[in-house]
């Protein structure tokens, strides 16, 4: 069986959730279930792949392809712009030649079944996967990467759009998603005989904490893109309250992204260099995870929840979206009211004061995770293939 998965931002320098879902799910099936994958992704303007890309192509299990545009092609379109062609125009061009040079390609050609992931407001790659596979008479999977139903630049799923409603309706073969709120307007949609319920996964022995616990203070740590929509900075404004009534407790923020300078301003002017550590962009989180005691998600922190679960960490996340499905309140961890900083503080101060809740609560994550793990979860997406490839 060949999948070719379809995603337009597949970059090296942003490997994020999305990104970590395709590579953890190619190479766990290509060894366990000698399952061909390739994927066909733009090319950035960054043409040097990093080893956390290319450890994957090297190895076999995942063949990456990418297409335009190029530097003839950037010309041509300020050109045709020059000439008054019209924006509408121009990416209809700009298609037509992303798929006539996609369609040539032998990896198109030798797929069984096409991957496409999310549906945004930006459809460019998704109606990509859709012409490739009209052309070759192929099934086609989507599976939903988003927690909730609104607008995509808020990271909602647009699923009440009329042209998603068309696309789902009549070019996709199987839907899956990992969040029942998505499941349920799939449902109302008349489309619950086409939709799947498939949790997102991660592997949690290679997250669990071999090592011996060293001595430190109370630490807070932070992982995700340090953009607005993910609001990194609600995190620092309510730590710099919890300093005030703790002020011997640490936070780290790991992540990159157009924020970070930002917050490296707002830390000196709250004056928390001492409290504070910016751990930037980084390849490998969990030597940071093992030196911290509790993991605070905001709205968009669905996989590096799992991930903190799975180092022993105590979870502090917003009511919000696939989060309020994934945590019970009181049991595997604490929920806050979404953007409400005196909610978070407060569940800040109260794990951080209170050691035995945290233990229960990173002990109760460790047994909820097992539900999330790779091994459970990835032989379901192989099913799905198999499935579709029989209809």
């Amino acid at each position: 069986m060949h999948v070719c998965h379809v995603w337009e931002r597949f970059w090296p320098i942003e490997i994020g959730g999305l990104e970590r879902y395709i590579l953890w799910l190619t190479s766990y099936l290509a060894k366990k279930q000698a399952i061909e994958f390739s994927l066909i992704t733009g090319r950035t303007k960054f043409l040097l792949v990093t080893k956390n890309i290319k450890k994957y192509e090297d190895t076999g299990f995942l063949k990456v392809y990418r297409l335009g545009p190029n530097f003839v092609d950037v010309l041509n379109g300020a050109c045709m712009y020059a000439l008054g062609y019209t924006p509408r125009l121009v990416e209809r061009i700009k298609f037509a030649s992303l798929y006539q040079e996609a369609s040539k390609w032998k990896v198109a050609q030798s797929s069984d079944v096409f991957h496409i992931h999310g549906i945004w407001h930006d459809l460019e790659y998704i109606n990509l996967g859709i012409s490739l596979s009209r052309h070759y008479h192929k099934p086609l999977v989507v599976t939903l990467h988003g927690g909730f139903v609104g607008s995509p630049l808020q990271g909602g799923m647009p699923l009440e759009s009329a042209v998603v409603r068309n696309i789902l309706e009549n070019d996709v073969a199987t839907i899956t998603t990992y969040s029942r709120e998505i499941l349920g307007t799939l449902e109302r949609m008349g489309l619950g005989n086409k939709s799947h319920l498939i949790t997102n996964f991660v592997d949690p022995p290679h997250f669990k904490n071999s090592r011996i616990a060293e001595p430190h203070e109370t630490t807070v740590i932070y992982v995700g893109r340090l953009e607005p929509v993910q609001t990194p900075d609600l995190v620092l404004r309510a730590f710099k309250k919890v300093t005030e009534q703790v002020p011997n407790a640490k936070l780290v923020i790991v992540g990159y992204g157009t924020l970070f300078e930002k917050l490296k301003l707002m830390i000196k002017e709250m004056k928390l260099e001492n409290s504070v550590t910016m751990a930037g962009r980084q390849t490998d989180v969990r030597p940071f995870l093992w030196r911290s005691d509790i993991f605070v998600a905001t709205n968009f922190g669905y996989i590096a929840t799992l991930e903190a679960w799975s180092a022993g960490l105590a979870v502090i996340a917003p009511k919000f979206g696939i989060l309020k499905e994934t945590l019970s309140h009181e049991k595997n961890g604490l929920l806050f009211e979404p953007d409400n900083i005196e909610d978070l503080t407060a569940a800040l101060i109260r794990l951080i004061e209170n050691r035995q809740l945290r233990e229960t609560l990173a002990l109760n994550g460790a047994q909820t995770v097992q539900n999330y793990d790779i091994r459970v979860v990835a032989p379901k997406m192989a099913l799905i293939y198999q499935s579709v490839i029989k209809q």
